[in-house]
């Protein structure tokens, strides 16, 4: 049983794939786990292989959605995905980038979402 932000979680996550796909994306998977972490939605856009972070926020009170991606996690983030390219699609020799949909949901107004393509790099 998924607590309840972890249902928010996943319910933010089906919004950001149903507004990707009307993007022009094609959604490969969602909630891929690795030993290493997660990543919540792999699809392409074109030729290009993108890795996309869902972050989903009620309020501003601690940072926006698109704040809330810290160095730490986008650190992370950028493990996850070399995990995967290696272990899944290790003779992938096309483009890859890292988006972001950030979506803020506060309680009794419109929900807003704003994809950010080529959020961050996975240089360091």
């Amino acid at each position: 049983m998924l607590s309840p932000r972890q249902r928010s979680g996943r319910d933010a996550e089906r919004l950001a794939a149903a507004y990707l796909r009307r993007e022009g994306y094609l959604i490969e998977a969602a909630n891929v786990r690795f030993p290493v972490g997660e990543l919540d939605l792999i699809a392409q856009d074109g030729k290009t292989l993108c890795f996309v972070e869902v972050r989903s926020r009620a309020s501003t009170q601690f940072g926006s959605a698109r704040e809330s991606l810290t160095r730490a996690k986008r650190h992370h983030f950028v493990k996850a995905v070399r995990w995967y390219l290696q272990r899944r699609r290790p003779r992938w020799e096309g483009p890859i980038r890292f988006d972001v949909v950030a979506i803020q949901q506060p309680p009794g107004a419109q929900q807003s979402l704003e994809l950010i393509r080529a959020a961050f790099d996975a240089t360091w």
